[in-house]
């Protein structure tokens, strides 16, 4: 069996052992399971009136980024909504839905597989920069918090703030507006943070690794690179310097089925007739297999030579998880700016509506445009997997 199988078993049942072990402090409904604890309210309360003056500076802050956030959501979303309306049979899905994915299981069109473990720690990171940020908010306004929480839809992690509802709706519209908007602020800003990650990540593994070419497991038979005797690494072709995949598969869109390739590596120059590639007769092929990066030491590091699979493993599957967190954290952050109610971003429209008008033309309002949005929504996530399926 698959070792991520293994591994996403062993998670859920441990899962399923806390949540038994639990069972009479969680409410479950429907396959939703809520565990609510007031443990952390007193570090909450203590940090939010200590720090009241900088946590409503970086409210202000949150509000603009908000409003400026959700007008340019709707603005891509309407826009997107537009394209598929003029020519449906070639649009594609500007949003997803994001779920996790397991080896081997191929997903539908209008569902953005996450690897399983990247998809955990994203949410919950997602999670903990989301909720912690209302709550300190919350108190910065002076509103109660009744408790904090944790839930699961089947396998869907969540987690939430009951602040005091009551107290809420007597605040100033600024007020209720910082609280509202400082959640998905809270992801922005996670983003950012792990979007510099990645940068200073790739500037540390530039300082330590150089390619030095393209490695290959064996020559295919009946290929042009049997027939060659390729071997070594490859460090040319055509006269162009090859250091890495990706060099070699920029000089590879140029040819043609049919052409000899010159093709340099660190043993001879081969000549090397491309023939169709097996999986796609349009495209070329030159008869070898697994062909990688070959990466090696540099620096202070330089005596230790090529760089092991296993290194580059660890190497590339932090680099995913930095990428992945960061798309998750602004993702879900815009998302939840859209003004659309019970999502922050319609409590946002809500308050804003409320502050110049009063009476049930704001509710009507506020769940008009809420429906109109979701809808378009849903027609950027289904309609082109719909129109593929009618096609």
């Amino acid at each position: 069996m698959d070792l991520e199988i293994v591994s996403i078993l062993i998670f859920l049942g441990i899962l399923s052992i806390l949540i038994y072990r639990d069972r009479k402090n969680i409410e479950f409904n429907f396959g939703l399971f809520i565990r609510r604890t007031k443990k952390g309210k007193k570090v909450i309360y203590k940090f939010g009136d200590k720090h009241r003056k900088k946590l409503i500076l970086i409210g202000n802050i949150a509000v603009v980024a908000g409003i400026i956030a959700s007008i340019s959501g709707v603005f891509l979303l309407v826009r997107s909504s537009y394209s598929f309306f003029i020519n449906p049979t070639e649009a594609t899905p500007e949003i997803k839905l994001v779920l996790p994915s397991v080896s081997g299981v191929k997903l539908p069109g209008f569902v953005l597989g996450i690897p399983f473990w990247y998809w955990i720690i994203g949410v919950f990171i997602v999670m903990f920069a989301h909720e912690p940020m209302h709550a300190l908010l919350v108190r910065a306004e002076k509103v109660n918090i009744k408790s904090f929480g944790v839930l699961i839809f089947f396998i869907l992690p969540g987690a939430f703030v009951d602040p005091d509802e009551k107290q809420i709706k007597k605040l100033s519209t600024i007020k209720q507006l910082r609280i509202f908007a400082a959640g998905s602020f809270g992801n922005i800003i996670v983003a950012g943070i792990f979007l510099l990650l990645i940068f200073g990540y790739n500037f540390l593994i530039d300082s330590m690794m150089a390619t030095e070419g393209v490695v290959f497991e064996k020559n295919i038979a009946n290929t042009g690179a049997n027939d060659a005797g390729l071997k070594g690494t490859i460090i040319g072709i055509n006269d162009k310097e090859v250091k890495s995949m990706t060099d070699f598969l920029n000089i590879m869109k140029d040819v043609k089925v049919g052409d000899i390739l010159k093709i340099k590596t660190t043993e001879d120059i081969f000549y090397v007739k491309t023939i169709a590639n097996p999986d796609n007769p349009n495209t070329p092929f030159i008869g070898i297999s697994m062909p990688t990066t070959l990466f090696v030491y540099k620096g202070l590091l330089g005596g230790f030579g090529v760089v092991s699979e296993g290194t580059l493993s660890v190497v590339s599957w932090f680099l995913s998880l930095f990428g992945w967190v960061f798309v998750l954290n602004f993702g879900i952050g815009v998302f939840n700016l859209f003004p659309i109610k019970p999502l922050d971003g319609g409590l946002m429209l809500e308050a804003i509506v409320k502050h110049y008008y009063k009476g049930k033309k704001v509710t009507y309002f506020v769940n008009g445009l809420s429906l109109i949005i979701l809808a378009l929504i849903l027609i950027n996530i289904f309609g082109p997997s719909v129109v593929g399926w009618i096609k």
